[in-house]
C-alpha cells in the first residue's frame, strides 16, 4: 500500500478509536456518577478530560501498532503524560465535585 493510503487507514483507524474510547469512558463515568450520587450527571467536563486520556493513550501506545509508520511518531516525555493525565482527571473528576457544592 502507498503512503497515502496508510495514511488514511490510519484516520479512519483513529476515528474508530476515539469514538469508542469515549463511548466507553462516558459510559463507566455515567455508570459511576450514578452509582454515587442516584442520578446521571452532566459530564461537560469530562469530554475535554477523556479526549487527553485518548491522546496520551493514542501518542503512547496506538500510534505504534497501526499501519502507518513514520520516524517522526515518537511518545509523549513521562513529565507531559503525568501533566496531561493529571489535568484529564481533574477534569473527570470536576462533576462529581460540583455536587458536594
Amino acid at each position: 500500500m502507498g503512503k497515502l493510503a496508510t495514511f488514511i487507514v490510519e484516520m479512519v483507524r483513529l476515528v474508530i478509536l476515539l469514538i469508542l474510547t469515549l463511548l466507553v469512558l462516558g459510559g463507566v463515568e455515567q455508570w459511576i456518577f450514578k452509582m454515587a450520587y442516584g442520578r446521571e450527571g452532566f459530564l461537560y467536563t469530562a469530554l475535554p478530560g477523556n479526549l487527553l486520556v485518548f491522546f496520551v493513550i493514542y501518542r503512547n501506545y496506538w500510534q505504534f501498532k497501526g499501519w502507518y509508520q513514520s520516524e517522526k511518531n515518537h511518545k509523549l516525555n513521562p513529565g507531559l503524560t503525568r501533566s496531561l493525565i493529571a489535568v484529564a482527571l481533574l477534569l473527570i473528576v470536576l462533576p462529581g465535585l460540583w455536587v458536594w457544592a
